[in-house]
């Protein structure tokens, strides 16, 4: 009749054993999902507070034939502090990604400023000569142009026209 407790013993622990492997497996989950909402809303926040506006006329003679290259003014409307030389935008010339060395950025709002704050101004210059198949714009004839901008999410395009 002994034989009857050990078995049940032996089954009450190897269940204890079961039990505790599920509750470490799914403990294990359940941070991984904390950590992922967690990373999901920082980037929301950071997304949420981003804001940039060109504030550049599109009839003010934008585009600059001598030294071929596009100058925008671009204000931070939003409260996050971005990259003062405007590092942190992905510029896109009439469909043709900007590589970032084909842009240089300047804050012309405030001097010697480490970051580009809400009401800043930025330069923003775009090297038309760095961006593949996108050569001279004053060509033949009236050209319609566009400047696709995003920081953290935020999106901004900007449309102008250069007349031949």
């Amino acid at each position: 009749m002994a034989s009857v407790p050990v078995s049940h013993l032996i089954l009450f622990v190897a269940s204890l054993v079961i039990a505790a492997g599920v509750v470490g497996t799914v403990t294990t989950g359940v941070d991984r999902v904390s950590a992922a909402v967690e990373d999901g809303s920082l980037d929301a926040t950071q997304q949420l507070r981003t804001d940039v506006t060109v504030i550049s006329d599109p009839n003010g003679g934008v585009y600059n034939g001598t030294e071929n290259n596009v100058t925008l003014l671009v204000k931070n409307t939003g409260t996050q502090r971005l990259a003062p030389d405007g590092s942190g935008l992905d510029v896109v010339f009439d469909g043709h990604y900007v590589a970032p060395d084909g842009t240089a950025g300047e804050l012309v709002s405030v001097d010697g400023a480490t970051a580009w704050s809400r009401g800043d101004v930025l330069e923003l210059t775009i090297d038309l000569d760095a961006v593949d198949d996108v050569g001279s714009l004053g060509g033949d004839g009236t050209t319609d142009h566009r400047v696709y901008l995003t920081v953290n999410g935020d999106e901004e395009t900007f449309r102008f026209r250069v007349e031949a």
